[in-house]
């Protein structure tokens, strides 16, 4: 539908209301009219309550049964051998001028005031050794479920009844002396009323 729109605006007890006029198109019609002295075109109101459709915002909760999950973890300990480098230590018997005892004793020489002491000699050196290794292993496990419910805007549809006023053409004409009466042909068209 082609529509045509004319806007008036009506000042009523100082409020501007801004009042749309839209021209209904399938209501044009070419009409003639016997016309007879000053005419002019004037608009009939007709109003009727309609019932109209239109989309509302509605605030709705959409609610979802979710799982929960607990990380549960357990650590294990793995054992390997593995070499590495360590002192080696022995325990000697060693007199004041660092020479074993045994070997005084085997060359046959005896001195009392030269006694035998402990020393502990070491020496790095490669020895195995087992090492501990923590494994820790973790995994999600269920432990229930839950309602979750989350807040939206939906359009809906709604249906509510409201003032519709159309205005329909007539032609008032003012009688004139010496004026003729005379055929017009003129587009006689329906305005729709949208207030704004």
């Amino acid at each position: 539908m082609t529509v045509m729109r004319v806007v008036l605006y009506i000042l009523t007890f100082d409020t501007l209301v801004l009042s749309l006029m839209v021209m209904d198109e399938e209501s044009c019609q070419e009409v003639e009219e016997k016309e007879c002295g000053i005419c002019h075109t004037i608009y009939m109101e007709e109003c009727r309550m309609k019932m109209m459709e239109e989309m509302m915002p509605n605030k709705v909760s959409v609610c979802n049964n979710v799982t929960r999950y607990e990380n549960y973890c357990t650590t294990e300990m793995n054992y390997r051998e593995v070499e590495e480098e360590q002192p080696i230590c022995e325990v000697k018997m060693m007199n004041n001028d660092h020479s074993a005892c045994q070997e005084k004793l085997d060359s046959g020489l005896k001195n009392f005031s030269d006694p035998c002491k402990q020393v502990m000699k070491c020496k790095i050196g490669m020895k195995k050794m087992k090492k501990s290794y923590p494994t820790t292993l973790c995994e999600d496990i269920a432990i229930g479920q839950e309602e979750i419910c989350v807040d939206m805007v939906k359009l809906k549809k709604e249906k509510h009844e409201d003032k519709y006023c159309s205005f329909h053409p007539k032609t008032v004409c003012q009688q004139e002396e010496g004026k003729e009466c005379r055929m017009v042909k003129k587009k006689m068209c329906n305005y729709m009323d949208i207030q704004e």
